[in-house]
């Protein structure tokens, strides 16, 4: 049985979209770049199904938004928000120094 009044946080369909977009995009951009012969265009499908998917979700979410089904979020997803920000730009910092030590040095 479906919830007709379900809430639903802010930023909900934006998350989802992007995940099908990175995932139809990279779909695209493999037979794309096997298609030409050069593996340098196996990444062009990652942002062009980024920018459909936020451009997707968004519609999705202002949609919604109008309907009254989009809350705040709550302080705990709020920290959670703010805790995986801060892990990924820790990894993308090891990352970055990773490939200064192997690859520049």
């Amino acid at each position: 049985m479906e919830n007709d009044n379900e809430q639903y946080p802010e930023g909900h369909f934006i998350g989802i979209w992007i995940g099908v977009g990175i995932a139809v995009g990279a779909g695209i951009g493999v037979p794309f770049g096997i298609a030409i012969g050069n593996p340098a265009f196996f990444g062009i499908g990652l942002p062009i199904g980024l920018s459909i998917g936020v451009a997707i979700g968004t519609a999705i979410e202002s949609r919604h938004k109008k309907q009254g089904e989009i809350r705040p979020l709550t302080e705990d997803e709020q920290k959670r928000k703010k805790q995986n920000v801060m892990a990924g730009l820790s990894l993308l910092i090891v990352g970055i120094l990773t490939f200064l030590v192997f690859f520049i040095i």
